[in-house]
């Protein structure tokens, strides 16, 4: 919290005489129309005020919320998103702006990919996609829920389609073979696929299926360069198949999903093998 004070302090000194004699019901309102307009630093600038202003007001939590999104979907400000989303999980449990919060945290920025009409196609990497592919396409259903259609293709042939659900929840991100939120079945398996926090270290064990598999974050903000992209920022994800030597590299890229995936041995886990790759 002092971090975020001082933050304020700053810019609310700049603001005060601007917005003295606004309610806190008129500066929501009044930057949420900014920010239909696209005049987000006005919207950034009243959110603000607001917070500091009338800081025991009902719409301040909306006004957090709403300054996290405008840092983390138009500035990309992914330290100053966490920030607030951080701030409603720690001092808002009771808000309705609390699983939102969560899932802000996990899309700043989000590696899996799971993004509204993102799409990830990888090919493989002796001929760039003409023998191989796998292309992924994903759709937002609801605020934490995610569609993905996964398509494999031999050559122009697709042989294998598939839809996958990832759910944002808490501290990670769950695959499921069908809609969680429709499914009335009790204990719905899944496999988490990715969590918190970003750092090197990392672990986590799930099921995918039916066997134990174990994901370690060893890298982070890594650059990766392939033949025709190159990606900044970006995490290494080690998995490995209890009982089985051989062992994965997953490379995903923020705000994008899996860019690389690289085989390898547990023997020999620092010699790894490009297989498919990034085409699109």
């Amino acid at each position: 919290m002092k971090n975020i004070k001082g933050f304020l302090l700053i810019k609310y000194i700049f603001l005060f005489l601007i917005f003295s004699c606004s309610s806190p019901d008129r500066l929501l309102k009044s930057a949420i129309e900014d920010e239909k307009k696209n005049r987000y630093d006005k919207a950034e600038q009243k959110y603000l005020t607001l917070i500091v202003k009338f800081p025991h007001s009902r719409d301040v939590v909306e006004a957090k919320y709403r300054l996290g999104l405008i840092y983390k979907d138009i500035m990309k400000d992914y330290a100053q998103a966490i920030m607030w989303f951080s701030d409603i999980i720690k001092n808002h449990q009771d808000s309705e702006f609390y699983k939102p919060a969560e899932v802000g945290i996990l899309e700043s920025p989000d590696y899996i990919g799971a993004l509204d009409n993102n799409s990830v196609i990888l090919g493989d990497v002796e001929t760039g996609g003409k023998n191989m592919k796998i292309v992924n396409e994903f759709d937002k259903i609801d605020f934490d829920l995610y569609k993905c259609i996964c398509k494999l293709y031999a050559g122009e042939k697709l042989v294998r389609q598939e839809i996958k659900f990832y759910l944002k929840t808490s501290q990670e991100i769950r695959e499921y073979d069908v809609n969680p939120k429709m499914s009335k079945e009790k204990n719905l398996k899944y496999s988490i696929v990715f969590r918190l926090p970003v750092e090197a270290g990392t672990k986590w064990v799930t099921k995918k299926e039916d066997k134990e598999v174990i994901y370690t974050i060893v890298a982070k903000d890594i650059r990766v360069k392939l033949k025709n992209h190159e990606f900044n920022n970006c995490v290494k994800i080690l998995e490995t198949y209890k009982g089985q030597e051989g062992i994965r590299y997953l490379y995903y890229a923020a705000g994008k999903g899996c860019i690389k995936i690289a085989t390898s041995s547990v023997k020999k886990p620092n010699q790894e093998f490009s297989v498919l790759e990034l085409i699109e």
